[in-house]
């Protein structure tokens, strides 16, 4: 039997521009998380570390960051640390990977495919690395096939498993599912979709190949707990993964209405209660919704304040007055046309989507007719 741990898309230095002051702490949380991903190595006694590119980012990175992975890497020996450099990290003549000089447990990926043979495991390491950030082809339509005389057949590879990235991702080195299942691979470690999944071999129906997801959260569409996948191949090639729970910090949205209240003091009693399980050392995105009192507009810069025991806290309003709008409708003014032209588009929207957006305005609406009759 064969085991790995498997990560990837951990951007180390990666700008993360909106923490401001809070960007360096923000990193040593990453770097963090990489030890805690190194110990799984050795408490696990793994016997590969798969690592699907974007680990530490091209423009910014930081060569005490490489010096660090250096030193990481080097405390797992003999384990190997197989890395597929991705679109953040691209293998560049003048990159950390190239200029600094790894342990030799350290296994790089090129844009020329590679195959590391471990016989005493046998098993085939294959890997394939970005050579730009920009790849709109296939790397598979070049690979050259697997190697005979083993058992065991493992890839790392960033990119695109076409139907199954979401919108946000450029289809970056796209693929399919059919395409992995023809390369003969046991398991191919996928990176650059930041949200976990696993897909199925066509035959086997085991997992064929897996994002983990980013380890740390980068930003609010990756909240909650972040993971690792620890993986182990048995005889007959089929693969079972379990995914390990790892990071500093969870990134959690929430949605609070205001309740009732009508002054700060009842706000702030209320989200202390909204809020009294969520731990401090989380990052939180709180939004106020539904109605409010017309004289009531809540201070985000208060309770910005009043809750800043939490590791990071934004708050935004998305609160709307209890305008009486169908008064000014009837009253005929020009808050009441505006109103009245609203229901009217939204009558004659044509989906969802669209009704979402009007009913969105309307709500602006309401808020600049509040605001002015604070």
């Amino acid at each position: 039997m064969l085991s790995f741990i498997h990560t990837a898309d951990v951007h180390l230095d990666a700008p993360l521009h909106t923490l401001s002051e809070l960007y360096e702490l923000r990193q040593d949380d990453f770097r963090k998380t990489m030890r805690d991903i190194r110990d799984l190595v050795l408490d696990r006694q793994v016997d590969f570390w798969l690592i699907a590119g974007d680990l530490l980012e091209y423009h910014g990175g930081r060569r005490s960051t490489a010096l660090f992975l250096r030193d990481l890497f080097a405390s797992v020996a003999p384990v190997p640390v197989c890395i597929a450099p991705g679109n953040h990290d691209p293998w560049h003549a003048d990159s950390f990977y190239q200029t600094l000089e790894w342990p030799g447990n350290v296994h790089w990926f090129t844009p020329e495919w590679g195959a590391y043979e471990f016989p005493e495991k046998s098993c085939v390491v294959y890997g394939w690395g970005f050579p730009q950030a920009h790849v709109y082809e296939s790397p598979l339509s070049s690979f050259p096939g697997r190697l005979g005389g083993y058992q065991h057949h493992l890839m790392v590879l960033h990119g695109s498993l076409l139907g199954k990235e979401s919108d946000e991702h450029h289809p970056y080195a796209p693929m399919t599912l059919q395409d992995l299942a023809d390369t003969g691979m046991d398991y191919v470690a996928l990176g650059h979709i930041h949200k976990p999944g696993q897909f199925m071999h066509p035959v086997k129906k085991s997992p064929l190949a897996a994002y983990p997801g980013s380890p740390e959260g980068l930003n609010t569409k990756e909240e909650g707990v972040r993971c690792v996948l620890y993986g182990e191949v048995n005889e007959a090639g089929k693969v079972s993964l379990e995914a390990v729970a790892v990071g500093q910090r969870q990134i959690r949205k929430l949605e609070v209405s205001l309740d009732g209240a009508e002054t700060m003091e009842q706000l702030v009693q209320h989200l202390e209660q909204q809020l009294e399980r969520e731990r401090t050392e989380d990052m939180l995105y709180v939004t106020l919704t539904g109605e409010r009192a017309a004289h009531f507009v809540p201070s985000t810069v208060v309770l910005q304040q009043r809750f800043s025991r939490f590791f990071l806290f934004q708050i935004t309003d998305q609160t709307w007055p209890d305008v009486d709008a169908g008064k000014l409708i009837a009253d005929g003014g020009i808050w009441g046309k505006w109103l009245a032209k609203l229901d009217e588009r939204e009558e004659q929207a044509g989906d969802e989507a669209e009704r979402e957006i009007i009913r969105q305005s309307r709500r602006e609406v309401l808020t600049r007719i509040g605001g002015s009759a604070r």
